[in-house]
């Protein structure tokens, strides 16, 4: 070995820039690995926590968005619901408001129809004279047949409104004289010629009537009792409103 190889290797820090540049070296290898591994996707535990709680949050607002949406499509259905409701509400009641007029207007034609029968017998009954076993016969048979109609439309709502001594209603009477007359004052009926009737509510026949001028009979004039036909003695009868 000659003098030269036997000399010792000089201490690391005798060189400090060569020491510098492998520190550099190791550094910039560490920063090209980490730039290498975000090129490929991955991201630090920071990061990557970032972004989840980001897509997490975006979710959310999603389904909030979704939850917002439905609310509003039951709101519309539950109105849609209340509105088709108060529809058929609507529909039934009419319905059955029509329906009863109409069963009102076909009890009006049958009872108007029936009504100048009830006129006959009463006539009869101011008419006939009762002298004979005979009349009494006849007189007694007719009338069961007239209390049956009686009953039949007493139970159908049918009533006789009464007419004397009223004053004088265009809604339930109608006039076919004016008459002077010393028990009654003006305006007010003091004959009745054909009976008015009323189904339920309803006026069905207005009365035929005259009615009071409110001056008292003298000469020149009828005095009440000439003027007024008699009132008819209706027995059984319908029912009387006034």
């Amino acid at each position: 070995m000659t003098s030269e190889e036997k000399q010792p290797m000089a201490p690391e820090d005798t060189y400090p820039e060569l020491q510098e540049e492998e520190i550099n070296v190791e550094a910039e290898l560490e920063k090209l690995i980490l730039e290498d591994s975000e090129a490929e996707g991955g991201a630090t535990p920071g990061e990557a926590g970032a972004e989840a709680g980001l897509a997490q949050s975006e979710a959310l607002k999603q389904l909030q968005h979704e939850l917002e949406v439905m609310r509003q499509q039951l709101k519309e259905k539950e109105e849609s619901y209340v509105r088709l409701y108060a529809d058929f509400e609507n529909y039934r009641r009419r319905t059955q408001r029509e329906k009863e007029e109409f069963s009102q207007k076909e009890r009006q034609k049958f009872v108007l129809e029936i009504l100048p029968v009830v006129d006959s017998f009463e006539r009869a009954q101011q008419q006939i004279k009762l002298e004979t076993d005979r009349e009494r016969e006849l007189h007694n048979s007719y009338q069961s047949v007239y209390r049956l109609l009686v009953e039949s439309l007493k139970k159908m709502g049918v009533s006789r409104m009464k007419a004397v001594g009223q004053p004088f209603d265009p809604n339930l009477h109608e006039a076919i004289a004016r008459q002077p007359s010393s028990e009654y004052p003006e305006d007010v009926v003091i004959t009745e010629y054909q009976a008015g009737y009323k189904l339920g509510d309803w006026v069905i026949r207005h009365a035929m009537v005259a009615v009071s001028e409110g001056i008292p009979a003298g000469e020149g004039h009828p005095t009440p009792e000439a003027t007024s036909q008699p009132q008819p003695e209706v027995e059984p009868g319908l029912p009387s409103e006034g």
